[in-house]
């Protein structure tokens, strides 16, 4: 089934025009953001009553009729978009009509789907966010290292990785475009989110990704409203959390069609465990002309400045031996590597993309997304080298001539240095599309083309007695004798995608039948230049893989759908490593091994029902079976962990999924998500030529039960939610040798909405807990191995490795005032 129907909320809808007499805007930020603080404290004078409708909107949702509230959810006859109407008028975007507060969006594509609106956005931290905000969805596992949502975030969905998962942001692909790593929190702040769409498990035909395995999560950004205005928003917290947000909305530039909006937030707070900081600049922005509802043309750009110190990686042994004081240092001395000051990782982003669809005829759309990423990344991490004995790829470095104040104890032997990994990537994006609606029948058909350019180094620089550097990005690094810049890793990397496809969709029975097949044909080409010494200097590999997929949906009655699909899925080797050797400075020959790769397949089937009403429910069988499936290891250089790839062979996934939620009842929403998944590994697994035991044994990141439970309130004035997320144990090695404990999370919100004050509308105070309990625990697995513990196979012993994980923070509270203007 293609994703040509959108499911559209008026939580992204423009805010209301502001009463007569409002002032212009003509202050600062920062005094933007007193004023409104100041407004929500005399707002307090004169609050709503308790049950007091917020606006003529939710009075008039009030006095409807039974019938006319059931037909609000009701999908409908003929079309597969969906309106949401009526509710209540706020600040941030809550109308609260979205059924489970905010979280099961009505949907009628043929595929499992869930849509989280502004309803449930709105309430959750502004620290946090996408990946943290759909924990609560059917088969999402999502684990952070601390509870404000900032830093490290991974995820998983019916047992695959997020590196099989495709991420978007407003069609742009925003994850790493070779590690798959998603840059969620680079990409919008969460004030201008208007929903966030995951489709478990089954790929989008139409999305301009290539390793949507695992299912697509889709961000769709608050466009610039209608008219003038903004909102302004104070945040301030646990670890010393501070953070300021404004968005300024142009509105309608005379009757031109012409609007704009852009925002500013800072973010700085201590990090959760150990004592390093983080501090977050971002950049939100959009103009965009309005033809007609058809046709548009916008500029999107959003800009990211990050800057953190690393968490140090954890052992299951540190785990039970230090828990979370396993940290690094936060005082230098002098030899120590380990001090956090050494172990550091910024990252600078750039997106931009120009969106252009257009209504050529009746019947007849077209539209056009160019767009462009650029990320400057840096990895620090502190190690120690030798001065006269170290290697240079596979051959002797010589003496590097390092200064004596750099050298330990002023001998020139070992010295610490700053290990340097830039990763800088551009990768440029057309996608295109043109849609044909005739009668009963719409025809899909388009290409999207990708380029990507990624160098990959490692560099040194001396460090001093007290921890210095000249340059903490390396502008004056370690050199051999011979002047050239010490390196121990040297690659450029090259890819380039084209994808073609069409569908059509066939809808019978006045609407009631809708059939849909399509065929997606994927062509990547990826060259790799290594120019380490020793190291295999040329490599790549080109993929070409046909996609097709059927599918099928019923409408029983007004209120109940069911659903069948048949898709195929691929995903191209990840990592850069996947084509290249990675070299030590202590050691001549390579540390990883190169093993070159086919891409990971898949093919897969859903059977699923759905009822919308005053009580909601959306239940799904699924199947997966997957070839050259590959999970993901590190291997070390020093303190720099470097993403390798495992290729693990053969896995089956099976399980069944359920959503319940009712729609806003006596103003409460519950909600209730829960799966069970059985994902077994299909093939042995091949490692220093002994095939470990691994068939039949349960995969890595398959938590057998997940399950969450969401409680939302809101008046028009009292608000707040609760949720309580449960996710089972987790095998971290492919032998089943070492598991990660299940574990409980809990959050809350709780928040007051006051009378409009002058400039200040609806403006409000809102408290967020986060991980209720402070429970300590891990939270996620950061890098999988064969085996934890050694192995006999045939009278050969397979040394263990420890796997990584990610440690959860405790508990935050977050507080905010927020107003619109």
């Amino acid at each position: 089934m293609t994703d040509q129907d959108r499911t559209r909320s008026s939580a992204g809808q423009p805010a209301r025009p502001l009463p007569a007499g409002a002032p212009h805007l003509r202050r600062s930020p920062r005094a933007l953001l007193l004023l409104a603080s100041a407004a929500i404290v005399l707002g307090a004078a004169v609050p709503l009553r308790p049950g007091h409708a917020a606006t003529p909107a939710a009075t008039q949702r009030k006095k409807a009729r039974p019938a006319d509230r059931h037909a609000a959810a009701r999908p409908p006859a003929a079309s597969e978009d969906i309106t949401v109407t009526g509710g209540m008028a706020t600040a941030n975007g809550v109308t609260n009509t979205t059924p489970g507060g905010g979280l099961m969006a009505p949907q009628t594509v043929a595929k499992s789907r869930s849509t989280i609106t502004r309803d449930f956005i709105a309430k959750q931290s502004p620290t946090t966010n996408a990946i943290a905000m759909i924990a609560n969805l059917p088969g999402v596992v999502a684990a952070s290292t601390d509870p404000l949502g900032q830093s490290t975030t991974a995820m998983s969905m019916r047992g695959l990785m997020q590196t099989e998962i495709g991420f978007t942001y407003e069609d742009m692909p925003i994850a790493d475009s070779i590690n798959y790593t998603p840059y969620v929190q680079a990409a919008v702040d969460t004030d201008n989110i208007a929903a966030i769409t995951v489709n478990q498990g089954a790929p989008d035909i139409t999305s301009p990704v290539y390793n949507d395995v695992g299912g697509l999560l889709k961000i769709t950004l608050r466009h610039a409203a209608d008219n003038f205005g903004g909102t302004a928003n104070l945040s301030y917290g646990s670890k010393s959390l501070e953070r300021e947000f404004i968005r300024l909305d142009s509105g309608e530039l005379g009757h031109s069609g012409i609007k704009a909006f852009a925002s500013f937030s800072s973010t700085t707070n201590d990090e959760w465990r150990g004592s390093g900081t983080f501090r977050k600049y971002h950049v939100d922005s959009e103009i965009r002309k309005d033809w007609t509802p058809d046709t548009s043309l916008a500029f999107i750009l959003s800009y990211d400045n990050w800057q953190q110190g690393n968490y140090r990686p954890m052992t299951m042994a540190a785990w039970h031996a230090y828990g979370i004081n396993y940290n690094y240092d936060k005082d230098y001395t002098r030899g120590d590597y380990n001090w956090i000051g050494l172990n550091q990782y910024t990252r600078r982003s750039l997106i931009m993309m120009l969106p252009f669809k257009a209504r050529l005829a009746d019947g007849l759309h077209v539209h056009l997304t160019p767009s462009f990423a650029d990320y400057e990344e840096y990895y620090f991490g502190g190690t120690n080298i030798n001065n006269t004995r170290s290697w240079y790829g596979n051959q002797p470095a010589g003496n590097l001539n390092l200064p004596a104040q750099f050298t330990l104890n002023g001998v020139p032997g070992e010295a610490t240095v700053e290990q340097i990994n830039p990763v800088p990537q551009k990768s440029f994006v057309l996608d295109s599309g043109l849609s044909w609606e005739k009668g009963n029948n719409i025809f899909q058909a388009g290409y999207s083309y990708n380029y990507v350019d990624l160098l990959e180094q490692i560099w040194y620089e001396g460090v001093n007695a007290q921890g210095g550097m000249a340059n903490h990005e390396g502008a004056y690094p370690i050199r051999m004798a011979n002047g050239v810049r010490y390196n121990t890793l040297d690659q450029h990397f090259q890819h380039q995608m084209n994808a073609l496809y069409v569908s059509d969709t066939l809808k019978l029975l006045g609407g009631r039948l809708v059939l849909n097949a399509g065929l997606k044909y994927l062509m990547i080409f990826r060259d790799m230049v290594n120019r380490t010494p020793g190291a295999i200097r040329y490599a790549g590999g080109a993929y070409a893989q046909p996609l097709p997929q059927i599918s099928a949906s019923y409408r029983l009655t007004p209120h109940d759908q069911i659903y069948l699909d048949a898709t195929t899925a691929y995903r191209a080797p990840a990592s850069v490593e996947a084509y290249g050797q990675l070299f030590s400075p202590g050691r001549p020959g390579p540390t990883s091994s190169f093993v070159p790769m086919t891409g990971e397949y898949a093919i897969g089937e859903e059977i699923g029902y759905r009822h919308y009403g005053l009580v909601n429910v959306a239940l799904a069988l699924f199947n997966y079976n997957i070839t050259n499936n590959q999970v993901t290891s590190n291997v070390y250089i020093g303190n720099l962990p470097i993403p390798e790839p495992i290729q693990a062979g053969g896995k089956t996934s099976r399980g069944a999924q359920v959503e319940l939620g009712l729609r806003p009842w006596h103003h409460v929403s519950p909600y209730v998500s829960a799966q069970y998944l059985h994902a077994t590994m299909d093939n042995n697994f091949a490692t220093n030529g002994v095939l470990l035991p691994t068939a039949g044994k349960t995969a890595v990141q398959s938590p057998e039960v997940t399950a969450a439970i969401g409680l939302s309130y809101d008046n028009g004035s009292v608000f707040g939610n609760f949720s309580f997320n449960y996710i089972g144990a987790q095998y971290a090695t492919l032998m089943n040798d070492q598991k990660m404990p299940s574990y409980e999370t809990a959050n809350m919100t709780l928040g007051y909405r006051f009378h409009s004050v002058g400039f200040a509308r609806h403006p409000q105070i809102q408290m967020n807990i986060v991980n209720i309990g402070a429970e300590n625990y891990l939270s996620g697995i950061q890098s999988v191995t064969a085996n934890a513990h050694p192995v006999v196979v045939g009278g050969h012993t397979i040394a263990g490795a420890a796997p990584l994980y990610l440690v959860g923070g405790g508990i935050a509270v977050i507080g905010s005032v927020s107003t619109a203007f």
